[in-house]
């Protein structure tokens, strides 16, 4: 049994049903936020709620709940489903409306849905390097709002999985941006880059973690561009998300990365401290 909530009541999930016309179904006009809790404890919520509230206000979506109402609902989730590691998935819709029409009417009520999930990648040291393809980037110009319309990222990951890569890394005009569904970091001569939010990408939870325990071990880190050329020529590559925490990349279209892991491996044992905070 998985207990959910759904528009101010606590459910199976089993029973969750939402309207046909809710504007989340027929427009992805929603958003989203996954939320890993590690041993019962919500890692970085805080962090969760800044964001949610940022791209509320960006798609104009007003809910009548306070900050520490909605925090009060995601913990109630997490405690009400015996699982110490879970994946917790909140989101919001505009709602649903009598007549579908692109232009929202004046007071719709938003649906706030949140549920959990078994979260079956805990981080640890032995933690498998994956293979990656990179491809062009075609999504929407506005990947720092976390929209559930996901229509190219669920065509990334099929294509992925027909030609057996973990992630597809994504490029534009020559540069780096993001992952499917992660960030990206990459290392040469021991300082790390990473793709800066003034690239259309996600200000991932976890790209943020990653970044304050790099400067935290005294290492060099740079929020830029990165051509595709320096990414392919990098010591390590990473991808970072929420679900997955960090992993290695250990090669992109069949092409080896370098072997080196020196910086990776220093910057997962902090991380793997920190979940367990």
């Amino acid at each position: 049994m998985s207990i959910c909530y759904l528009n101010g009541k606590f459910l199976d999930l089993k029973e969750a049903k939402i309207s046909p016309l809710d504007r989340g179904f027929l427009f992805g006009d929603a958003i989203y936020e996954v939320i890993a809790s590690y041993n019962n404890k919500p890692f970085k919520i805080e962090d969760h709620l800044d964001r949610l509230f940022i791209n509320l206000k960006d798609i104009k979506i007003s809910i009548n709940y306070s900050r520490q109402e909605v925090k009060n609902i995601l913990e109630s989730v997490i405690e009400k489903n015996d699982l110490s590691n879970q994946i917790i998935y909140l989101q919001i819709s505009r709602g649903h409306e009598d007549i579908r029409d692109h232009i929202p009417g004046p007071s719709p009520s938003p649906t706030i849905f949140v549920c959990s999930f078994p979260l079956k990648n805990i981080p640890n040291a032995q933690m498998t390097a994956i293979k990656a393809s990179l491809k062009k980037d075609f999504r929407w110009r506005k990947s720092n709002i976390k929209s559930t319309s996901l229509l190219a990222n669920v065509m990334y990951k099929i294509q992925a999985s027909e030609e057996n890569f973990f992630e597809i890394i994504l490029q534009e005009n020559g540069y780096i941006t993001e992952g499917a569904v992660s960030n990206v970091f990459c290392v040469k001569n021991n300082e790390v880059k990473t793709p800066s939010l003034e690239n259309n990408i996600l200000p991932g939870i976890t790209r943020s973690v990653i970044i304050d325990i790099v400067n935290k071990i005294g290492i060099k880190i740079t929020e830029s561009k990165i051509s595709v050329e320096d990414f392919m020529n990098s010591d390590e590559i990473w991808i970072t998300n929420t679900t997955k925490g960090i992993l290695l990349v250990s090669e992109i279209d069949e092409v080896q990365v370098s072997n080196s892991d020196n910086v990776y491996s220093k910057v997962l044992k902090k991380f793997i401290e920190e979940t367990l905070v």
